[in-house]
């Protein structure tokens, strides 16, 4: 044999033992991925997903940038889904972010459930799982519908520049408002209102930024909470709510009213209901 055909042959067993090291790792390591995750037969990863707590003020940011990125909806999604890649790794790292666009202003602009709420409800079912989803998204919900938007520490960060975009919709501190519904027409009205800026203008846009992070990080809040055994469920329906929903709730006596359903505050729409 000569030198040159030698050469060939030590070169190709070099070249076969490195991609069994390589093909080792990569086996180990996905190994290492799904050692705290639930496969099913078909290979399908099963529901509740992984979860390990987060840092809010992370997500708060991330949210803040995602809004930047996708708008509302996409911003609160991506916020806990991409620091859940970093964190975790599989499955959410298979996850298509981009399909929560449709959720920008309400739901591709129909003004209806906040958009950050609908991504921020999507991780928390994701994560929660069935016994515990429904009360960790009624207490955010609630949260939202009387929490002042956008945060004072929201507020703070682009004030002084420790959000992650480059160039602000608007630097300034923005009023607050409540807006006493989770629905984005609602939100977005009473802001504009209390505010003087109109829903087409930066600041706006802007304040809508800010409290897409703000839902993310208490989204975080409250996954953190369940993690730890220590979710306390605080939001409870208003008195006056609580008197509409006597007759008008779900339920089967129609002549009694029972032709609705809803946990929102009646008087946000309905001020003089019965006058």
């Amino acid at each position: 044999m000569t030198e040159k055909n030698k050469e060939e042959l030590s070169r190709r067993k070099f070249l076969a033992s490195a991609g069994g090291v390589v093909v080792g790792t990569m086996m180990a390591t996905a190994s290492l991925n799904l050692s705290n995750s639930s496969v099913d037969a078909e290979g399908t990863m099963e529901w509740p997903w992984p979860y390990k707590k987060l840092d809010p003020e992370v997500v708060r940011k991330k949210g803040h940038f995602g809004y930047y990125q996708g708008a509302c909806c996409y911003g609160a999604f991506s916020a806990i889904i991409d620091v859940l890649k970093d964190e975790i790794g599989y499955p959410y790292t298979m996850m298509p972010i981009d399909m929560m666009r449709y959720g920008e202003g309400g739901i591709v602009g129909w003004t209806t459930v906040c958009g950050a709420l609908n991504g921020a409800a999507a991780v928390i079912t994701l994560i929660a799982g069935e016994d515990n989803y429904k009360e960790l998204v009624n207490e955010l919900m609630g949260w939202y519908t009387e929490f002042e938007f956008p945060s004072d520490i929201s507020n703070k960060y682009a004030k002084e520049h420790k959000f992650l975009v480059n160039k602000y919709k608007s630097d300034e501190v923005l009023v607050q408002s409540v807006s006493n519904s989770p629905l984005c027409h609602a939100s977005v009205t009473n802001w504009c209102k209390e505010s003087d800026y109109a829903s087409g203008d930066s600041e706006r846009s802007e304040r809508c930024a800010r409290l897409t992070g703000d839902v993310a990080a208490k989204a975080v809040e409250l996954l953190n909470a369940s993690y730890d055994g220590e979710f306390v469920l605080k939001y409870e329906l208003s008195g006056a709510t609580e008197r509409c929903r006597s007759c008008h709730a779900k339920g089967k006596a129609f002549e009694q009213g029972g032709w609705t359903r809803g946990k929102m505050g009646c008087g946000s729409c309905h001020e003089d209901a019965h006058k």
